[in-house]
């Protein structure tokens, strides 16, 4: 009598531990896909707060004022403002006490005279973005949709603002003086604005922001800078 082979064949619970396996990737699936997405937006956050940055160091490397920018150059003089009163020129001098005789950080100009500061009411008005409250106002959208790019909706989000304020603060100490002490204390200067239209401290703030609707995106972010009314140096001319 001829026998016949038996043939491996799937077992029951094999096929039952096969559909619960497959049961659970489906239902990780919107987990996974949702945990994609949230890193995407970690990732556009992260690239808001780099432009952030970039555009607080181009800020920071434009002249202090207008006013002292006689040229168009970057060597400017220490400008006349309505802040601290220890901080102001030592009598006609044209520097600041402590300020060493040879210093080039003076209130005099090229052309023999003192220029003030620009009033804050003043920023931002010429529009050419060559000294530090230019900026004052500047809002740009992030991803912002032109072109072949609006066709996608969604896809490019331009839901994130950034918005640059350049204000003067307080630079009075609410502790101590400028020329006996060794040790002084400010308020905090990005908090405190200054009680005059000028000041000899210019605080740079942008702050990212999203309208997105998105938890991820729904924050608010805050970058603080600082500038102040020293002047500028001239550089050594050597002959050989």
């Amino acid at each position: 009598m001829k026998r016949k082979k038996m043939r491996d064949a799937i077992a029951m619970i094999e096929l039952i531990f096969a559909i619960v396996i497959i049961g659970i990737v489906l239902m990780s699936t919107p987990m996974l896909v949702q945990t994609a997405s949230r890193s995407g937006y970690v990732a556009l956050q992260q690239e808001g707060i780099a432009a952030a940055a970039s555009e607080l160091g181009i800020i920071m490397t434009q002249g202090w004022d207008d006013n002292g920018d006689e040229n168009g150059t970057t060597d400017s003089p220490i400008l006349k403002t309505l802040g601290d009163t220890q901080l102001e020129e030592n009598g006609n001098t044209g520097i600041r006490s402590g300020t060493p005789d040879s210093s080039f950080r003076k209130y005099i100009t090229s052309t023999g005279g003192r220029k003030d500061a620009t009033l804050a009411g003043n920023f931002a008005t010429d529009g050419d973005y060559d000294d530090i409250d230019d900026f004052h106002n500047h809002t740009s959208i992030l991803h912002s949709e032109s072109g072949a790019e609006a066709s996608f909706g969604d896809y490019v989000d331009n839901s994130i603002s950034m918005n640059t304020q350049v204000s003067y603060v307080k630079d009075t100490p609410t502790s101590g003086d400028y020329n006996t002490s060794e040790t002084i204390s400010l308020d905090d200067p990005f908090s405190t604005a200054a009680p005059n239209a000028t000041s000899n401290i210019k605080a740079i703030r942008i702050t990212l922001t999203s309208t997105s609707g998105i938890e991820e995106l729904n924050k608010t972010i805050v970058l603080n800078a600082f500038s102040c009314n020293i002047g500028t140096y001239d550089l050594e001319e050597r002959n050989f």
